[in-house]
């Protein structure tokens, strides 16, 4: 398969915020995309109206990019970027099952457990993780805001010592637009410390609904992260991943980066659709049990975010789980 920019064809699968920057990024910088969308009202939009990235600055940028959706299945692609929630890839399985040997899959979900989902469907070599620390908010099912800045690390899920020349085309595109990316031996240390990170920000901005950097205004809440930190960290230590104070600072480093960001899971709530709550603090939750280890704050979150979905979403005349 050829590496070079102008033959690499890309899939981005998810009209979410971040499906759509990175979707409109590599469309300015002229990489041929299409924007895969759950259903064809957001496609014909995109078809129809382009899409338009606010970038970091304020300025906004429109470009024209491919879009379908979902119900007509996924396109022939050298490359796809999942951007879809942890609760949406159980129906793309079947489809992702049928992709050809020399196609690859670069997962973006949040939270733990994809790994497992994905590994039932794709072979070793045709699956990559990404861990994404950029912000993006959708504005409309056209416009996308850039609201910080990050790094996408992107590897396989444990070290394979053998290149990719799809990947490493990918790579090299996007950094020439202009992005933070890395590639990385082995992504699980990273998912982990992701993990955390979502653990801690993610339930806390939606409960409260406040942006990132707004948990670091207030002493009570910089307390409440810490006890969940170290909660998380005592589950990440009995599954053989050591999180320390350079973690926390990390963690701490995220939210003053993406102050203005909404977290995924704030905006979920907003539009009273399922969060990723169980596949972060769930996960944490029942990694925990598994471990004879308690984790009161966590469980607490996660019902918390749970009954607040669900309260939305009967409001609202929507689909309980």
């Amino acid at each position: 398969m050829q590496a070079k920019k102008d033959n690499l064809q890309i899939a981005v699968v998810g009209g979410g915020s971040v499906g759509l920057l990175y979707a409109a990024r590599l469309a300015l910088y002229g990489q041929a995309v299409t924007v895969v969308t759950r259903r064809s009202p957001q496609s014909n939009q995109l078809m129809q109206n382009r899409l338009t990235l606010q970038d970091l600055d304020g300025q906004k940028k429109v470009v024209s990019v491919n879009a379908q959706s979902i119900e007509h299945g996924l396109p022939h692609a050298h490359l796809y970027l999942l951007g879809v929630k942890q609760t949406e890839l159980p129906d793309l399985l079947p489809m992702l099952q049928k992709l050809p040997a020399d196609a690859r899959v670069i997962a973006l979900q949040n939270g733990l457990g994809h790994e497992e989902q994905l590994s039932n469907v794709l072979s070793e070599r045709q699956c990559f993780f990404a861990i994404n620390t950029e912000g993006a908010r959708r504005l409309s099912a056209t416009e996308v805001a850039h609201t910080g800045s990050g790094l996408l690390r992107i590897g396989p899920w444990v070290k394979r010592g053998i290149a990719d020349p799809v990947i490493n085309s990918f790579i090299a595109t996007a950094i020439s637009a202009g992005m933070n990316v890395q590639l990385e031996e082995s992504i699980k240390p990273f998912a982990w410390k992701k993990l955390m990170a979502n653990a801690l920000i993610n339930p806390l901005t939606a409960l409260f609904d406040i942006p990132n950097g707004a948990l670091l205004d207030s002493p009570d809440t910089l307390k409440l992260m810490r006890e969940l930190f170290e909660e998380a960290s005592a589950v990440a230590f009995a599954n053989g991943q050591k999180m320390g104070e350079t973690d926390w600072q990390e963690i701490v480093t995220i939210c003053r980066n993406t102050s203005r960001n909404h977290s995924s899971m704030l905006q979920d709530v907003k539009r009273q659709k399922r969060t990723e709550v169980e596949s972060i603090n769930g996960y944490l939750v029942a990694r925990g049990k598994e471990a004879g280890i308690t984790t009161p704050l966590h469980e607490v979150l996660l019902r918390l975010i749970l009954l607040k979905t669900d309260m939305g979403m009967e409001k609202e005349g929507g689909d309980i789980r």
